[in-house]
């Protein structure tokens, strides 16, 4: 009997090592429940993801195509913030590789690259994506509707109504 209760003893101890192993490998890759405070992120989009929003520095740098680059102060309100870090997580950011490249058999030009950093609990994450294929995957379609819904949010602030419109254009 003695013997008995050793094993069950280091089986249920194994089994419950063997969880929690598994369950923090699983965690690695996700974004914290609730928002850390060091939550920032660095988006670049738009024809060769020129134009660049740094909430940690609180800049926007708008692309003027032929023109130098315009630069402006521009803060997210924690709203804002909010919004786009429970997106981040609803789709779990953190799985997505770091060249995105998913498939399609369609392309586009001009088509928009995009590259985000994020920081979270001292961590980083990047994500380089030339959405050139025009791909219709639940993770492209994931992806594009998070930086859609983050472009939205510059488009409506003052600090990005204030500033000049490129004189040219990309074809």
């Amino acid at each position: 009997m003695n013997v008995l209760k050793k094993a069950m003893f280091i089986y249920t101890l194994i089994s419950i090592i063997l969880l929690i192993g598994c369950s923090s490998a699983v965690t690695k890759n996700q974004l914290p429940v609730s928002k850390p405070k060091d939550f920032n992120f660095v988006f670049n989009y738009g024809v060769n993801a020129k134009n660049r929003l740094d909430t940690a520095k609180e800049q926007f740098t708008k692309d003027m195509v032929l023109e130098p680059s315009v630069t402006t102060n521009l803060k997210l309100s924690d709203d804002e913030m909010n919004t786009i870090y429970s997106e981040m997580k609803n789709i779990n950011i953190l799985g997505y590789p770091d060249n995105f490249e998913p498939k399609s058999n369609k392309k586009q030009t001009p088509f928009n690259t995009y590259s985000l950093k994020i920081i979270a609990e001292g961590k980083e994450k990047n994500i380089y994506w030339k959405d050139e294929s025009v791909s219709e995957t639940k993770e492209a379609e994931q992806l594009r509707k998070l930086f859609k819904e983050i472009e939205e949010i510059i488009f409506n602030k003052d600090e990005f109504k204030k500033l000049p419109e490129p004189t040219s254009h990309y074809l």
